[in-house]
């Protein structure tokens, strides 16, 4: 095994050391709840689902969450422009424009319409962007990749490992690194290493619940939670709220 591999296989078998961390609500009271009180910083979150399952959405709701907290965000997008993005989050009311415009929340697009991405080209984005994300560490606190599995899909196996390991070191500095993932683009390997080394993993699906379809966030771990958190959360969602969550009993009458 090579001195990268040797550090994750640690890291995968031990929780890292403890900082003096803190609860970050989502902006949502009860999703919050649902979550055991919120996101535990510092932390590496995983979100991991197909398309459609909300991971976009989110990953918003933790932006807005920060926002609303004072915190200083980096929100990475493969699949906005910063207008576009803006804009999706006001249609939600998770509306972010005025965090924007206060310097809260920086938008990097990693997205040109009608541009293809060059193989080599995309290969150094994923090493380019831990740089960038090491080099500018005092300037957020939180930092969001929307989609990392996009971004990593044409990465050489041990680009991406050096990724997570940048992610962990700055996790062990005190930020919240969120990652979204469809987990039909990346090779096995880097999906199991990704959901090992990952403080908090939680997976986005469908369920067909007595007859009605919903979509389901699945709490497969959250280190760091102050209250045990549900293991399936139901969740539509809603134009007045962002996510709203749907009691189980309800989603299945």
């Amino acid at each position: 095994m090579s001195e990268l591999d040797d550090e994750l296989s640690l890291e995968e078998g031990k929780y890292v050391e403890e900082l003096e961390g803190y609860i970050l609500s989502t902006g949502n009271e009860e999703l919050d709840m649902r979550l055991g009180g919120g996101i535990p910083v510092p932390n590496l979150l995983s979100i991991e689902g197909d398309h459609g399952t909300g991971k976009s959405l989110l990953a918003q709701q933790i932006a807005y969450g920060a926002a609303k907290a004072g915190k200083k965000i980096i929100y990475v997008t493969t699949e906005a422009g910063v207008k576009e993005l803006i804009m999706q989050t006001r249609k939600l009311s998770l509306d972010m424009t005025e965090a924007f415009l206060k310097g809260l929340i920086k938008i990097m697009p990693a997205h040109m319409e009608g541009v293809r991405w060059a193989k080599k080209a995309a290969r150094d984005l994923l090493h380019v962007l831990g740089n960038y994300m090491a080099y500018i560490k005092d300037e957020y606190d939180v930092f969001i990749v929307d989609s990392f599995s996009v971004l990593a899909v044409y990465a050489d196996t041990s680009v991406v490992l050096d990724f997570l390991t940048r992610a962990r070191t700055l996790v062990r500095e005190g930020k919240l690194i969120v990652l979204t993932i469809h987990p039909s683009i990346l090779p096995d390997e880097i999906m199991i290493r990704i959901r090992a080394i990952s403080d908090s993993y939680i997976k986005l699906d469908f369920a067909e619940i007595g007859g009605r379809l919903v979509k389901i966030m699945r709490i497969i771990k959250i280190r760091g939670a102050r209250e045990p958190a549900d293991s399936t959360i139901a969740f539509d969602v809603d134009p007045a709220f962002g996510i709203k969550v749907v009691p189980l009993a309800l989603a299945k009458a």
